[in-house]
């Protein structure tokens, strides 16, 4: 059976329960189904609902969880909402982990619930629209401030457009200089918010007293200097967004303050006593790995979870080298202008040399090098000998696309295993196209997207 796709399914594992749950969605603008665990039927129905399943935790420990990881395994883009007695922050993060869109302890307010099935719902509906946006965004080679054509950048093109219609968290991940900055700006710019104030706070250049006090604000009298009123950040960017990048480097007394704005939507400033309640979209940046953080003790796992409602990534630029002919030319073309000068284009080995090149810096090196070289230049064309030493090294030493490759020579004698011999061939022909993966594909004789797969399966990436 396949439900209407306003439905929302509620699978139990306590009956008693179930009843409240569907009196408080019924509510909402969706057709409630309720359905027992046992019930094998629903596995079949998952497919056809508004993108949320209510999972009633039952009184066995844990039951809920391996309920959750069932539905997940049907259709890893539902949006899981767990109900549970418990209350430890423990089993919710075990919840999230397992990837529940949120858990609310019972007994639930009614409004909580409907609330927590809307905002699952837009992702979901947000998540399934990638197909269509891929035809409207990305094809171009930019989209608003970003520029690239490569798959990466275009799938980030597209979660930037569909995440920038809801007000869920963001979480940016990448290496320092691949532009985190900017999809922050651009997520504002497309979301309903862009007439509003965005806001952005870099957490590791300011001290924690001067960050809490950045984000909160203070009373008169709060403190020595304090002689007037200060409205935070948080408070500033009312009805907009603010961006909060490195927000690994934020201290863990500060964390605890923030996640519970996150909770909670309020605030009281340092040294007040009325909780100021305000809408703003957090979107948050990192260049570490916030696991590995969490581990060392350094950042909340709860916290985490929090932030990390839709995760974007941005791939370091030597991941994606069909985008640097695309930036060098942008950055080209923007410092022209800037220092009127005339460089057109770039002669065919300095080109080779920047595809090459592994940019540790990513594309603020590479942005930071084109100035340098139209600015001290006077050509009409970008040569070898205008680009830095440790550049023109790298068209010397060849195409160093991914690590040393294994391509020892192939003994006739000896019968190689095909797999084997597939990875040889893909390595050989990324290195021959500079890293260009639509090039090799067409000279392999295959699709871009299977190369794409075969990357990631042999690990060359």
């Amino acid at each position: 059976m396949v439900l209407e796709k306003n439905t929302i399914l509620v699978i139990h594992d306590a009956r008693h329960l179930a009843p409240v749950v569907e009196k408080a969605l019924n509510d909402g603008p969706w057709r409630v189904r309720v359905m027992p665990s046992r019930r094998r039927e629903w596995q079949d129905m998952v497919a056809g609902v508004a993108g949320v399943v209510v999972v009633l935790d039952g009184e066995e420990s844990g039951s809920g969880r391996k309920l959750l990881e069932r539905i997940r395994a049907v259709d890893d883009n539902i949006g899981v909402i767990v109900l549970s007695r418990s209350k430890a922050l423990e089993d919710a993060v075990a919840a999230m982990k397992a990837g529940a869109h949120d858990y609310l302890s019972l007994p639930v307010d009614a409004e909580k619930l409907r609330h927590a099935v809307a905002k699952a719902v837009q992702l979901y509906s947000l998540t399934k629209r990638v197909y269509l946006l891929e035809s409207q965004v990305g094809w171009q080679g930019s989209f608003d401030d970003m520029i690239g054509a490569s798959p990466a950048m275009r799938e980030i093109f597209t979660m930037v457009a569909m995440v920038a219609k809801s007000n869920a968290t963001v979480l940016i991940t990448g290496e320092s200089g691949t532009g985190k900055e900017l999809v922050a700006k651009a997520i504002h710019r497309h979301s309903p918010r862009s007439r509003k104030t965005f806001l952005d706070i870099n957490c590791g250049a300011i001290p924690r007293e001067l960050l809490e006090n950045e984000l909160f604000g203070h009373e008169r009298g709060a403190y020595t200097g304090a002689d007037r009123r200060y409205q935070g950040s948080c408070e500033r960017a009312d009805g907009g967004s603010l961006f909060l990048d490195e927000i690994s480097e934020m201290d863990p007394l500060l964390q605890v303050k923030l996640l519970r704005f996150l909770q909670e939507r309020s605030f009281v400033r340092i040294g007040g006593n009325e909780p100021i309640s305000v809408d703003v979209r957090i979107i948050t940046a990192t260049n570490r790995t916030l696991q590995e953080e969490i581990e060392s003790g350094r950042f909340r796992e709860d916290l985490f979870y929090r932030l990390n409602v839709v995760p974007i990534h941005i791939p370091p630029l030597r991941e994606r080298r069909e985008d640097i002919p695309l930036l060098a030319k942008h950055f080209l073309d923007q410092y022209n202008a800037k220092n009127e000068k005339i460089f057109i284009d770039f002669a065919p080995q300095a080109l080779e040399a920047l595809m090459t090149y592994a940019w540790p810096g990513n594309v603020r090196e590479l942005e930071n090098i084109i100035e340098r070289v139209v600015v001290l230049g006077n050509d009409s064309r970008v040569k070898l000998s205008h680009l830095p030493p440790q550049i023109q090294q790298s068209r010397e030493e060849g195409a160093r696309v991914f690590t040393e490759p294994s391509m020892a020579p192939l003994d006739g004698q000896k019968i190689v295993p095909l797999e084997l011999m597939e990875k040889y061939a893909i390595e050989a022909a990324l290195k021959r196209c500079l890293g260009n993966v639509g090039e090799a594909a067409r000279k392999l004789g295959i699709g871009q997207a299977t190369l794409y797969r075969k990357i990631k399966q042999f690990g060359l990436r």
